[in-house]
């Protein structure tokens, strides 16, 4: 039939959407007839996508009216798949990239079933949702009329945020503030990484440098009244570093982790300048109250949460939040290679990274007859799992945990509760480890979480289990089916991959930002590059050969020049008594 042949060049290309086109439905709105010139054509909602009389014909008029637009073009986008008349014309006169945005499933099913397609579907990429991908170069956009028409709301949506990453494909200047220490550390260094690969400019305030003073602030006092204290000292010296860091970098974002030490008092005179500031916080707002008093300061709360804390927030009088889940980072975790004494050390039929938190102890000692390996910290050793916890309790690194999740052949990933003694069952965000894992391509069960199911495809991409029975099931069954947990692991694999990573949540953050609307910021004392200045000036001109003498410094303004003349001894220059009349007109 001519939709599995097409459904398998398809599957070639995108298996995620292949699989979707094949579970959809068949719409009573879409029917497909003859033209009069015997080809089939379209009608959805008594709306005709095609010609009722030359479809084919149609599409050859379509190509050539945009044919001056498309020459100039480095990407072309098509809003509307219909039968594929118009993109067969097109891939026939064109062999530049093509993308084409069409919402609705049932039509590209019913498409594939009417026309012979593998050479178009060989060669575009289809969107079916709200994912913009990033375009190299100019694009132009190319519509279907009718099926605009028919999806309105849609493709006014995705011609704004592709406004929008025409912005951000410019490149910006973005500075990502991290924690003195914890989970969100690591994720601060992947937004980072991932940004930089998008393209932009980008600073990452590393405040673990000073995590010994923190943790000796716990040591030298008792008193919490003195601990806080300090601590409040503390953050605000690091929001001090933090404000000269702006300053001199001078970013157009700010994006600060949870935890970050940034006081709402910093923020807020950083936004004077115009910069778009945005805070993630990967926390549970249930355990960590503390968004109460900073998610006002900011232009942007992005959470791992939503439902009931966006209720909570909107209470507040809050309206400037954002769902945005956790992710992986595909540089680090993924598939690796091990020997085979590495693979029997790390390697058990069961396992599970994670602090031993309250839910956990309780929940593992109903697995202990079978090859289980617990690792991370927080467990005790005077209990019946302390056979089982690797090297005494100690903390685990990425790497380690990379092989670990590789090495398993099943992962079970159970998130923290204090107060549970095994599922939470109101449990809602989805950890970073539920991401990890199936980008290492390794097998997971997973406790239900509420909204695990719009991230994944249970039981195809992704196991979950609901108590402790439930598990002991399906561990029984997955060691004795182990191609069919390979083959569910590969497809989690795909998915974060696909949808996913650090990248992905970057693009996003950025998309929400910049489609608010965005100007680039305003910096008093604006300060130049000094190889662009001195490129300007001319290197052996007066000019050039002065500025040459800031060679040490990346960037520099009238208040820099001014410093270092009031500094030096000796009879002005020209080029000197220049600079300081400057500033002295300036301010």
């Amino acid at each position: 039939m001519v939709f599995e042949k097409n459904i398998h060049v398809l599957r070639q290309r995108d298996s995620i959407l292949a699989d979707e086109i094949i579970q959809a439905g068949q719409s009573a709105d879409i029917n497909i007839s003859k033209s009069k010139s015997g080809l089939p054509t379209l009608r959805i909602k008594n709306i005709y996508v095609h010609s009722l009389y030359n479809p084919q014909k149609e599409a050859e008029e379509w190509v050539k009216s945009n044919e001056q637009i498309i020459a100039s073009a480095d990407n072309i986008v098509v809003f509307g798949f219909g039968l594929g008349y118009h993109l067969s014309e097109l891939c026939k006169h064109t062999d530049k990239d093509i993308t084409v945005f069409e919402p609705d499933p049932n039509t590209l099913k019913a498409s594939l079933c009417a026309r012979d397609l593998r050479s178009v579907l060989s060669r575009i990429k289809i969107v079916t949702d709200n994912a913009i991908p990033y375009f190299d170069g100019e694009i132009v956009v190319l519509t279907l009329p009718s099926s605009v028409k028919l999806f309105m709301n849609y493709y006014d949506h995705v011609l704004s945020r592709m406004k929008s990453r025409d912005i951000i494909n410019q490149g910006l200047r973005i500075m990502v503030v991290g924690p003195v220490y914890g989970g969100s550390l690591e994720v601060a260094r992947y937004c980072s990484s991932s940004l930089i690969r998008m393209g932009h400019t980008v600073e990452l305030v590393d405040n673990s440098r000073f995590d010994e003073t923190l943790f000796y602030i716990k040591e030298i006092t008792n008193g919490k009244s003195h601990y806080n204290a300090l601590v409040e000292q503390f953050t605000h010296l690091l929001s001090k570093f933090f404000l000269a860091r702006c300053e001199l970098f001078q970013p157009d974002i700010i994006i600060a982790l949870a935890q970050a030490p940034v006081t709402t008092d910093c923020v807020e005179r950083i936004r004077q300048y115009g910069v778009k500031t945005a805070y993630w916080f990967v926390e549970d707002y249930r355990l960590m109250e503390y968004w109460k008093h900073i998610a006002g300061s900011f232009d942007h709360f992005f959470t791992i949460q939503k439902d009931d804390f966006f209720k909570k927030m909107k209470q507040s009088g809050l309206n400037n939040y954002h769902y945005l889940p956790m992710a992986a980072f595909p540089d680090v975790h993924k598939p690796v290679d091990m020997f085979e004494d590495e693979k029997k050390y790390y390697g058990s039929d069961i396992s599970f990274v994670g602090a031993g938190y309250y839910n956990r102890k309780h929940f593992f000692s109903g697995l202990i007859d079978h090859d289980l390996k617990i690792w991370g910290n927080d467990w005790d050793m005077r209990s019946k799992l302390a056979g089982f916890i690797q090297r005494s309790g100690s903390r685990i690194d990425t790497r380690e945990i990379v092989r670990i999740f590789n090495a398993s052949n099943i992962n079970i990933n159970l998130h923290s509760s204090t107060y549970h003694k095994g599922v939470n069952p109101f449990g809602d965000f989805i950890n970073p480890r539920t991401f990890e894992i199936a980008s290492c391509g390794g097998f997971q069960l997973v406790d239900r979480r509420s909204n695990l199911a719009e991230l994944f495809n249970v039981d195809d991409e992704i196991v979950v289990f609901d108590d402790l029975d439930d598990i002991r099931n399906k561990i029984k069954h997955y060691l004795e089916n182990p191609d069919e947990a390979e083959r569910i692991a590969e497809n989690g694999r795909k998915r974060v991959l696909r949808d996913h990573t650090y990248e992905k949540r970057m693009e996003e953050m950025l998309d929400v930002i910049v489609s608010a609307g965005y100007e680039s910021a305003y910096w008093k004392n604006d300060r130049e590059p000094v190889k662009k200045l001195i490129s300007e000036a001319g290197r052996e001109t007066d000019l050039g050969t002065y500025l040459s003498g800031f060679s040490d410094q990346e960037n520099i303004n009238l208040t820099d020049i001014k410093d270092r003349i009031s500094n030096e001894d000796g009879v002005l220059s020209r080029t000197e008594t220049i600079f300081l009349m400057m500033k002295e007109l300036t301010g």
